[in-house]
């Protein structure tokens, strides 16, 4: 059994019971693991959840029956996403304590299926690993809004519209920092190598008249 974690098509996942993650022993295009080409994932069977029981082609299946596919594509989506040391990133991005989203854990228990959706989505992004480091990023400042913003106006949930659209804003604001800042960084770094260069050249030339 091979279990790949990827988004669903809306007409694949009508009529699944449940929370739709990816499929079970489809055909992947050969390009499915280069970072910038989004794989074409062709038949195999829908894997959803309904609840915490997951079922595969719309039929209900036990955890023991898929743990230990299900545990290869999580390492395998998580490293793509997270890197190699995923359990603390993806402890931040998804909010989950450290003891669930654990590789133990995870063989005997599975994970939550929107966590398993979100590692299916940002694994089939174009940049898997920058993709990683927004959603740590988003999280941590998600954290940092809530004690100002509260949860959502019916209660435990999603921010408040207007926690949600500042922190928007706020992030907008870092990464464009951010894009100055390693643009000057660079910069500075290139300037650096070129000085050496040139210093290096003109010993070089020194030595060759000597």
């Amino acid at each position: 059994m091979r279990i790949y974690l990827a988004p669903v098509p809306p007409d694949r996942a009508a009529g699944v019971p449940g929370h739709a993650v990816g499929f079970v022993d489809p055909a992947i295009s050969p390009l499915a693991g280069l970072r910038r080409a989004p794989p074409v994932v062709e038949g195999g069977e829908v894997l959803s959840y309904d609840g915490k029981r997951p079922h595969v082609g719309g039929n209900p299946v036990d955890h023991e029956d898929i743990k230990h596919a299900l545990a290869d594509e999580i390492a395998r989506v998580a490293q793509r996403v997270f890197g190699p040391e995923y359990v603390g990133p993806m402890s931040l991005a998804s909010g989950l304590s450290l003891r669930t989203v654990a590789k133990g854990r995870i063989l005997s228990h599975g994970l939550p299926a929107p966590l398993l959706d979100m590692l299916g989505r940002a694994s089939a992004t174009e940049y898997p690993r920058a993709t990683g480091y927004v959603l740590q990023a988003v999280a941590y400042m998600w954290d940092q809004h809530l004690d100002e913003f509260g949860a959502g106006e019916h209660g435990p949930g999603p921010m408040t519209t207007t926690g949600r659209r500042v922190l928007a804003e706020r992030l907008d604001g870092i990464l464009a920092r951010a894009v100055t800042l390693v643009d000057d960084m660079r910069a500075e770094a290139a300037a650096a190598k070129a000085r050496n260069a040139a210093r290096l050249a003109g010993l070089a030339g020194t030595e060759g008249e000597s």
